[in-house]
């Protein structure tokens, strides 16, 4: 991530997040908001904590691990008993297409705590993905239906379309609803192809719409699967 470039710095390991305290309201429990509940890999965090102990050192730890500023000083509440900051989320796991935080930040006396998920921008895949396409029973997997998201993450409808090698939809179908911070899903076992498909290259496309659009609004993932001549 990029150095900072003030001296009001948080830092977790080599990660570096940008800080500016601002004046907010006390309030009669301690409390930290996120301005989110789901952030792509590296983006920008603003937390608001209120309801602390006025004018007192505070620790601040993601995961478990304290954040310290790049200068060595400690971040601290206001007469207010307010603290606010923003930092950069960590990148995700190699493997990972989404992974929860634990936000917490500590006066000695209260704290308070957030969760957050970082995710991928919106796709979708199989588990397994390897197989005969005609006969593969697989899970199919959505994930940052939500992503970026401020609004508290609702249940979206997901459907699973198949489109031809011609561009031309052959059916339709739902796979549930998603779920969590982030807008992620997991199905049951099902047949890839629950009819016969023709040799070539289909694309099969999960939105948030009955019916297929070849240009709809909202999350959209593709996933090309070549079926074989026999």
């Amino acid at each position: 991530m990029p150095r900072a470039r003030s001296r009001n710095a948080l830092l977790l390991g080599a990660s570096a997040a940008l800080l500016a305290c601002a004046p907010a309201t006390a309030a009669a429990h301690a409390t930290l908001t996120t301005d989110a509940r789901c952030y792509a890999p590296g983006a920008p965090l603003r937390m608001t904590a209120d309801g602390l102990t006025p004018r007192a050192p505070l620790t601040v730890a993601l995961d478990g691990r304290r954040l310290t500023y790049g200068d060595g000083t400690s971040p601290a509440a206001d007469a207010a008993g307010s603290f606010a900051s923003s930092f950069a989320v960590p990148a995700l796991a190699p493997a990972a297409v989404q992974q929860g935080h634990r936000l917490v930040v500590s006066d000695g006396t209260h704290r308070p705590h957030a969760r957050f998920a970082v995710s991928r921008p919106a796709g979708g895949d199989f588990q397994p993905a390897s197989g005969d396409p005609r006969t593969l029973q697989a899970r199919v997997r959505v994930w940052g239906f939500a992503l970026g998201d401020k609004r508290p993450a609702g249940r979206l409808p997901v459907w699973l379309h198949w489109v031809s090698p011609a561009g031309k939809p052959r059916r339709s179908a739902a796979l549930g609803s998603t779920g969590g911070p982030c807008g992620a899903l997991t199905t049951a076992p099902r047949r890839v192809f629950p009819f016969a498909p023709e040799p070539g290259r289909w694309t099969l496309v999960i939105d948030t719409h009955r019916r297929y659009r070849v240009h709809a609004s909202g999350p959209r993932a593709k996933i090309p699967v070549h079926v074989r001549a026999r």
